[in-house]
């Protein structure tokens, strides 16, 4: 509610401060498992990705959503009736999100990305966490002929790591340093190794060779793949700060108090989105 003074005798800044501490941690929780995951020994990296960056940046949007609300109803906070009412769906948070910026004219230093990877991400993640086909595709699959129909890290590796691979692998530099090296590992390796490897969209790999390439594919998809999920992020958690300062300075809200700070960690430029491995930035 406006005007009531100190914010820590404001029983909805304790509840807005909660949850942007739990998002920022989900997210960065999240971003720091997608920069880990690989399928040869850290496949439930994959899992956590998944789930920290699609619980993270749903609520992120709907703190959004909140926060506009309370904007436009004089400082009155939605009911949980009405926060229900924005529902799961990621792709539609994000286009929601993106109409409350526009509606408040708010300035940003980091718009919504315009690049054909991080949608994709968001729809992947969307798919993750539609329960049949995401989160418990691997129990839905028991006993299904279609085994594997659903899997989130195939259609992960399938949609993003592809288009990654697309932009900065196929043709390039990398992709004659990554294939080089991988000759030369398999040259020395081949005649005293086995290799026996389940990948991303459940080839087997018994080889040197590919499975060498394919280690450097992944580091480069692990590399690119947290810096477009965190593109996002940066821009929903830039519509967030603004929009809080502006409720609390500009319409007298005083709920979201300092609450923009849990975000700043995200507000960075590329450097350290595409170098930094743990999140959040301490």
């Amino acid at each position: 509610m406006a005007g009531q003074g100190n914010p820590w005798d404001i029983p909805e800044w304790h509840s807005v401060r909660r949850e942007s501490a739990l998002v920022r941690h989900l997210i960065g929780s999240g971003a720091t498992a997608l920069g880990r995951a690989n399928y040869a020994d850290q496949v439930g990296e994959y899992y956590t990705a998944f789930f920290g960056l699609s619980v993270g940046l749903e609520r992120l949007a709907k703190l959004i959503l909140v926060a506009d609300h309370a904007i436009a109803n004089a400082g009155q906070m939605p009911d949980e009736r009405v926060v229900r009412r924005f529902r799961h769906n990621l792709t539609d948070l994000m286009e929601a999100a993106h109409k409350v910026a526009d509606k408040q004219a708010l300035k940003l230093d980091f718009p919504r990305p315009t690049n054909a990877i991080s949608p994709k991400i968001i729809e992947c993640l969307d798919a993750f966490a539609d329960a049949g086909r995401g989160r418990y595709a691997n129990f839905a699959a028991l006993g299904d002929p279609n085994l594997g129909q659903h899997d989130p890290i195939g259609k992960w590796w399938g949609e993003v790591a592809e288009l990654i691979l697309k932009e900065h692998y196929y043709g390039k530099e990398t992709q004659k340093r990554v294939e080089g090296r991988a000759s030369m590992v398999d040259a020395v390796m081949s005649p005293i190794s086995m290799v026996l490897y389940i990948n991303e969209i459940g080839d087997t790999m018994q080889d040197v060779l590919t499975s060498s390439i394919r280690t450097g594919q992944t580091k480069l998809v692990q590399r690119f793949g947290r810096y477009y999920a965190l593109m996002v992020v940066r821009w929903l958690s830039e519509v967030f700060s603004e929009l809080s300062r502006s409720a609390c300075y500009t319409h007298k809200v005083e709920a979201f108090f300092g609450v923009w700070e849990y975000f700043q960690t995200y507000t960075v430029d590329d450097s350290f989105l595409k170098t930094r491995r743990n999140w959040p930035l301490a």
